[in-house]
């Protein structure tokens, strides 16, 4: 926010139109709000920050965001003046230009502009929230906006829709028709003999009634939503993986987590040994993996290995694979230090031959890649996590 301006709170749809109409360049780009950068600062690691972002992560977290370097919030901020005064000298056109307001202006200004916008959409004509009456204050320029915040904030809406309920005060008029909810009897229509005497009963029975019919439909939508977005979540995530599995180019990052626990597991059983996801050398490519374990006739030492592994079109590719790998620990902090070697494959042996199992049993690389003393030492594992990675590419 620029120095001097008052804190605003915007609506969802007037930070939408922000984000659209202006969408910051990377470098001025916060990578927590993934908005412009206000009251920039600079860690020690060399990334940019909102002030309040960083601040607010490094309550829940102790390292930085971007690359899990370990971070002090006290020591390790410092105030970034020349980005402040670089995204002060940008300009970006009013989020209103749909609506005709040409004022171009400072990113940084563009929510004290909002409110003062001649062109902004006065409250009384958005489209309130279905939950606006148990509470919720949210307002929107159009229904896809509406319906993106009620998929977003079921949990909000949930715990409004608890808070009313828990102030529902039953009076002892009520009784009949509180009995009546509590065995589930929510649709009975009202009886037809009910007198004059009984009407105001009736009434008051009917509007708890439809109270609790309101929040009851709305609860069981919110909750259908919540399954479908779950559901899309896990299939998105399946063809996640399979993408990038599929579509890495021959190049693979393995993040060997739980570091110690799994190098105390392969000392005390030598047979141990670790297995990566696979990759593909290119789309309907060679299928393989990496493999890790301690030398069995040097313990203090890490043996990585290429393995070839059968896939769905290994008859449309050439036997045995010949080409060009390399295998690395890459060194996460000083990317000087990573360990690299280089391997051209040898012609007809069993390790590159077309899989007849799962993978091939031989595997090509080094018994004694690293010393575990110097892997510890030189800082290779951060986060108790080792990064391994390997390329495969055909000749």
């Amino acid at each position: 926010m620029a120095e001097g301006s008052q804190n605003v709170t915007l609506s969802l749809a007037e930070e939408s139109s922000i984000n659209e109409f202006a969408a910051p360049e990377a470098r001025f780009e916060c990578p927590i709000c993934l908005s412009w950068l206000r009251d920039p600062v600079l860690t020690c690691c060399g990334h940019r920050f909102c002030r309040n972002c960083i601040q607010g992560w490094l309550l829940k977290e102790n390292a930085c965001p971007v690359d899990n370097m370990k971070l002090n919030k006290d020591s390790d901020i410092f105030p970034d003046n020349f980005t402040r005064r670089e995204i002060s000298q940008q300009k970006t056109k009013c989020p209103n230009i749909v609506r005709g307001c040409l004022v171009e202006l400072s990113p940084l200004d563009v929510e004290s502009h909002l409110l003062v916008c001649e062109y902004r959409i006065p409250d009384n004509e958005k489209l309130k929230c279905n939950f606006a009456n148990v509470g919720c204050k949210e307002k929107f320029e159009d229904e896809p906006q509406r319906q993106e915040h009620l998929e977003q904030n079921v949990q909000q809406h949930l715990l409004l829709l608890s808070q009313m309920y828990a102030n529902v005060s039953v009076t002892p008029i009520q009784e009949n028709a509180s009995s009546t909810l509590a065995q589930g009897n929510f649709w009975d229509p009202p009886s037809k003999h009910d007198d004059e005497a009984s009407s105001s009963t009736t009434s008051q029975s009917d509007n708890l009634q439809n109270l609790l019919r309101a929040l009851y439909e709305k609860i069981v939508f919110l909750e259908q939503k919540s399954r479908e977005q779950d559901i899309i979540i896990a299939n998105m995530s399946e063809q996640l993986s399979n993408f990038q599995q599929n579509y890495c180019n021959g190049t693979y990052i393995w993040y060997f987590n739980d570091f110690s626990g799994k190098i105390k597991a392969m000392k005390d059983k030598s047979r141990t040994i670790h297995y990566s996801p696979p990759f593909f050398t290119s789309p309907y490519g060679y299928k393989m993996c990496i493999r890790i374990n301690l030398c069995p006739r040097s313990p203090d030492h890490i043996a990585l290995f290429i393995h070839v592994m059968k896939s769905g079109h290994d008859n449309t590719l050439e036997w045995p694979f010949t080409g060009k790998l390399s295998i690395s620990i890459i060194h996460p902090s000083q990317p000087s230090l990573s360990i690299k070697d280089v391997m051209i494959t040898p012609p007809n042996i069993e390790a590159f031959k077309q899989p007849i199992g799962d993978l091939n049993q031989k595997g090509f690389g080094y018994a004694e890649f690293a010393l575990l003393n110097d892997l510890i030492k030189l800082g290779f594992v951060s986060n108790n996590q080792l990064i391994i990675k390997a390329t495969a590419s055909t000749i």
